[in-house]
């Protein structure tokens, strides 16, 4: 399986609700939002690699596993 993030290796993580889960060695363990991969993949846009794994280590902070969301990945990019 993919990093949804930076496309590299990451292992799958099956968890409850509209989410699909990774753990990438290089982006860490997130959580994307199914709603937000539909309108990525509709709009033919990619995740700022960097900019994206600097948000997801200052959320971190706070919690173990950042959740992205559609109003959040509107901030990071």
């Amino acid at each position: 399986m993919s990093c949804l993030i930076c496309a590299g290796g990451a292992e799958r993580i099956h968890c409850q609700g509209p989410w699909e889960e990774r753990d990438c060695p290089d982006c860490g363990r997130y959580r994307v939002a199914d709603e937000l991969l539909l309108t990525l993949i509709e709009q033919g846009q990619i995740f700022d690699v960097g900019k994206t794994r600097g948000w997801l280590d200052s959320r971190r902070a706070e919690v173990a596993i950042p959740s992205i969301e559609v109003h959040e990945a509107l901030l990071v990019g």
